[in-house]
């Protein structure tokens, strides 16, 4: 009777350590990107040993990032009353952008592959543009899957058109969301 008890209490013991290890390695993930964006190589290097199939999957994706704007910054949109953290805002291929690191253990090759992300891109977007502690105007965003194993991330790019689309969907979330509490 015991036994069969303790079953589910280890199982979702487990459950949870594989979930806080997953988080541990997208914070290191994030922690070591910052690193070499502030020009820290040294301190990403020591950071990169559990996440180096990670950093070794962005590398074709960061020769193409320049001009950052923003790190793991704050974003406000006080009119609609909501907050985030946006990971990074810089230029990709020239064009500005607010890009959001993912690390996955699966492939997704396509924007939709990425569930709720894009949404949360857009949010960022709106949240920047409504922003007065920042200077600039964001259009565009990135998605950039990066994969344990070190195969090529998938950035999946959303120009203006695409993000305004997935803008009016976070609305309609967001007023879901506001009608509901």
């Amino acid at each position: 009777m015991f036994e069969s008890r303790s079953r589910p209490l280890q199982l979702y013991s487990f459950k949870r350590q594989i979930l806080s290890d997953l988080f541990l390695q997208g914070e290191l993930f994030h922690a070591a990107l910052e690193s070499i964006f502030l020009s820290e190589e040294t301190a990403a290097k020591e950071q990169g040993k559990d996440i180096s199939g990670y950093l070794s999957s962005v590398q074709h994706v960061l020769k193409d990032i320049s001009e950052v704007k923003a790190l793991e910054s704050a974003v406000q949109h006080e009119t609609l009353q909501y907050l985030g953290l946006v990971d990074c805002v810089a230029k990709y291929r020239g064009q500005l952008c607010v890009i959001d690191w993912k690390t996955s253990e699966k492939p997704k090759p396509s924007l939709k592959n990425t569930f709720d992300n894009p949404l949360q891109v857009a949010a960022y977007i709106g949240a920047i543009n409504h922003d007065a502690s920042y200077d600039f105007q964001v259009s565009c965003g990135l998605v950039v899957v990066a994969y344990k194993n070190g195969s090529p991330a998938h950035p999946h790019f959303m120009d203006p058109d695409l993000c305004s689309q997935y803008w009016n969907q976070w609305l309609l979330r967001l007023e879901e969301y506001m009608d509901r509490n």
